[in-house]
């Protein structure tokens, strides 16, 4: 039973007065007094409502009062609230540090470690450090695992890689695992891959097809899950890694040219993942309609369940942002028409927002520049969302951009007072831009890249990236 909180204006419905409450449509002053002098119960959902508008000064003061001496209220709001609210600042300042002064137990801890703090891992991993086997049959002391892993610290990996491993209790052990996925990334992908192809072979049918489920998220996933099709499965983690292996038909979205004519370079790169993937690669081009399937794209479709779309775009222009999102509302709709609800669309970001992407921009303009200044040019943007992104990607490359119009480039270089010794097209296949600077006598001399995808380690670095994808 909701009971409404005082200093709120009455209602029939005491759930509405807790929804005002929380988003700031009544006052708070007269409610947290009356939970002060203990006119009003804190109760669970009353300080879910609350959670995110108090001040360190009121939460100090709840600390003080009615969650001194129990705070199973604070905790079943906080596992609530917290997991999106956490790192928001203002909650962070209102209630990490009044908590960290607190005495440490496990109730508090699975408060804190919703806030990502060092002094939280530190404190997490020391109490974890010390529980007894009887300890781990515990459910509180088995969720602050989880919370481990949301800390993201590099150093707790083989940790939670050594619990789930050891032999112990199951509810224990599928936490850590939980706690590997909660942090995925974080952890060094070597010694991850060996612990999960581990773990796909244990005894526990639940904790074998989780990790086949978190090897299909690594890099180079599907060289790790086709190490373990020779192995002795229980059946159902077979069933598992055998879905797993069934790889999605891809769609890759690319500009295209004028009349829908889709370049040599990137129909050959689309013949080569097709044939590492052994399923189905379809160009889907911006200035073209939808491609012409066959039925051996949907089967492909159908067995994994799933089609994939990536668009191969740089830049977080109109195509990223209006055309793609429609291009996959009408895919959507013919795998509905084809294969019915069997077959899901994903869609994966554009790829100049890939960080890996950016990272192998920046070290390879930075090999192919050799000490010379570099200009990167890219087909004009508007927007603040667009021009955060090449501010961004900017400080990335460690070089300027250069908007530039795609049939005359030259009249944007002229403005500049120097001349760079290197000039790099934003373009992954021969275009207007390209071509057009090909044809710039330059003086001084200066060097125009290719466009990307004719550098190998740009090349290799698709080609694997998108063979790994499930």
């Amino acid at each position: 039973m909701i009971s409404a909180p005082l200093g709120l204006r009455q209602s029939t419905d005491p759930w509405q007065h807790l929804q005002a409450l929380r988003r700031g449509q009544g006052p708070l002053e007269p409610v947290l007094s009356a939970i002060l002098q203990g006119d009003q119960p804190l109760t669970t959902e009353l300080l879910a409502a609350l959670l995110a508008r108090l001040d360190r000064p009121a939460v100090e003061a709840l600390l003080r009062g009615p969650l001194a001496t129990d705070l199973t209220p604070l905790l079943e709001a906080a596992q609530r609230e917290l997991p999106s609210l956490a790192d928001e600042t203002a909650i962070k300042r209102a209630w990490l540090e009044p908590l960290l002064a607190l005495p440490r137990s496990c109730e508090l801890l699975q408060v804190l470690g919703y806030f990502r703090d060092p002094r939280v891992a530190a404190a997490l991993r020391a109490h974890l450090e010390l529980l007894t086997p009887e300890d781990c049959q515990q459910l509180r002391q088995q969720q602050l695992l989880p919370l481990l892993g949301r800390q993201r610290r590099s150093e707790d990996g083989p940790f939670l890689m050594e619990q789930a491993l050891a032999p112990g209790a199951a509810a224990w052990r599928r936490a850590a695992l939980e706690a590997l996925a909660v942090g995925l990334s974080a952890w060094s992908p070597a010694p991850l891959a060996a612990a999960l192809t581990q773990l796909a072979r244990d005894l526990d049918p639940a904790l074998a097809s989780q990790a086949v489920d978190l090897l299909s998220r690594l890099p180079q996933a599907q060289q790790h899950l086709r190490a373990l099709s020779s192995a002795e499965l229980d059946p159902a983690v077979a069933e598992r890694l055998a879905r797993r292996l069934q790889r999605s038909a891809l769609v890759l979205v690319v500009h295209g040219r004028q009349g829908g004519l889709i370049p040599a370079v990137l129909q050959q790169f689309a013949a080569e993942l097709e044939q590492r993937r052994g399923a189905p690669v379809v160009l889907q081009a911006l200035t073209a309609g939808d491609p012409e399937l066959d039925g051996r794209f949907w089967l492909a479709a159908r067995r994994a369940g799933a089609l994939t779309m990536v668009p191969l775009l740089l830049l977080p222009g109109d195509h990223a942002r209006s055309d793609v999102p429609a291009i996959a509302s009408r895919w959507r709709q013919q795998a509905q028409s084809e294969a019915g609800a069997a077959v899901a669309v994903r869609r994966r970001p554009f790829l100049g927002s890939w960080p890996a992407w950016q990272q192998l921009l920046a070290r390879q303009l930075s090999t192919q520049a050799q000490g010379r200044a570099l200009l990167w040019l890219h087909h004009p943007l508007q927007g603040p969302l667009a021009q955060r992104f090449l501010r961004h990607l900017a400080e990335v490359l460690g070089a300027p951009g250069l908007p530039a119009a795609y049939g005359d480039p030259q009249a944007s270089l002229a403005a500049q007072p120097l001349r760079p010794g290197l000039l790099a097209p934003l373009t992954l296949a021969p275009n207007r831009l390209s071509e057009s600077l090909k044809m710039v006598e330059w003086a001084p001399p200066a060097e125009v890249l290719p466009p990307l995808l004719e550098l190998p380690a740009v090349r290799d670095f698709l080609l694997a990236e998108l063979e790994a994808l499930p």
